[in-house]
């Protein structure tokens, strides 16, 4: 039994299957559009103006199809060649039962043939068929040594066993069942050339579809990878339209677009001028941190002798907070730290949209 075959073939199938999508998908469209061809939505539209139209939806969609399906088929190919390839082992490396005798003549018997049962099932077990090297006399057994029986058909009126014979012509199979328990009878025909017919018929078939289309629906290596970024392109740009459209509706977002992107020459100038008149002056920045934010040090100068350490931070913090409410600025959580009169702590500047919209909802 020959189940792991050429990769060719594999390819054959793939590429079969996306033809057959591709132009199901083709011949839906285009007929769904046919039916309304009469509709008041498309009065205006000339014969030519309508058919050009509905080429450019068939022509996007097939051509998505056509994408998606070159995006899996390498890992289906693999996919499909593992399996078979695994049933091959399977087959060709079972290792029939030892020591198996005659129940008729108890004389040794040889192997005639061999099946896999239950293929592709986890259950799949090779079945070896022995024959009495004296009186043909044939068993069956699973390579675990498993012996098979068959198992009668059971009437489906009354579920009783039902008896079969069979007649064999040159072209026609016909057996017979009837049941021993009551009148249930059943006839079952196949017929070889009827079957050899379609087969040919379907095989002719799909090699016409494979000369036909292969070319126009299935990528090859050249094409298929830049088509996949293309695609993947134009998919990626939708959703960050999508996105931006959601984000212009959000007012989290509105009132974040609408801060103040300060530099820092002009912080420095906004927070001298709102904080001197309470008695804070000598404002200086430190070095900036040039990390996901900008982080700068300062200190500054408190003038007023009367006011005591406590009261000299929460004043401080509260005059920054509130001047850089409208900023993209923040005092640091950390706040203010008093020493003999000189204030320090640290601001943050945020860039980022999403962090922008966290300061605005809080």
């Amino acid at each position: 039994m020959q189940y792991l075959k050429q990769e060719q073939l594999y390819i054959d199938r793939y590429d079969l299957h996306t033809i057959e999508e591709c132009l199901k998908w083709y011949w839906d469209i285009k007929g769904g559009f046919e039916k309304h061809r009469n509709d008041k939505d498309f009065e205006k539209y000339t014969k030519k103006k309508f058919d050009t139209e509905v080429h450019k939806v068939t022509s996007y969609t097939v051509n998505v199809i056509k994408i998606q399906r070159y995006r899996h088929k390498a890992e289906t190919l693999k996919e499909w060649m593992d399996r078979d390839r695994q049933m091959q082992d399977k087959f060709d490396n079972a290792i029939p039962p030892d020591d198996i005798y005659c129940k008729e003549c108890t004389l040794p018997t040889k192997v005639t043939s061999k099946d896999l049962m239950n293929s592709y099932e986890e259950n799949a077990q090779v079945l070896f068929m022995f024959e009495c090297v004296k009186c043909k006399k044939k068993q069956a057994l699973y390579e675990d040594g498993t012996e098979w029986h068959y198992e009668e058909p059971k009437c489906p009126e009354c579920k009783s066993p039902m008896t079969s014979k069979s007649k064999d012509t040159k072209e026609v199979l016909t057996t017979y069942y009837s049941c021993s328990n009551c009148s249930y009878k059943k006839k079952d025909i196949y017929d070889f050339k009827k079957s050899r017919k379609e087969r040919e018929a379907r095989e002719a078939r799909d090699e016409k579809l494979l000369t036909e289309y292969r070319k126009g629906f299935c990528l090859d290596e050249v094409e298929g990878p830049r088509a996949v970024l293309n695609l993947d392109n134009i998919v990626r740009f939708v959703d960050e339209m999508k996105e931006k459209e959601k984000k212009e509706k959000n007012p989290i977002f509105q009132k974040s677009k609408q801060l103040k992107k300060l530099k820092v020459v002009q912080l420095k100038e906004l927070l001298e001028k709102s904080i001197e008149k309470d008695g804070y002056k000598d404002l200086q920045f430190g070095k900036p941190e040039m990390g996901q934010f900008v982080i700068i040090d300062f200190t500054v100068n408190d003038t007023k002798d009367e006011r005591q350490e406590y009261d000299s931070e929460n004043t401080l913090k509260k005059l920054i907070k509130s001047r850089l409410e409208d900023t993209t600025w923040r005092l640091m959580s950390e706040g203010i730290h008093y020493r003999l009169g000189i204030l320090s702590g640290r601001l943050k500047a945020y860039e980022r949209e999403e962090d922008l919209m966290k300061l605005i909802s809080g």
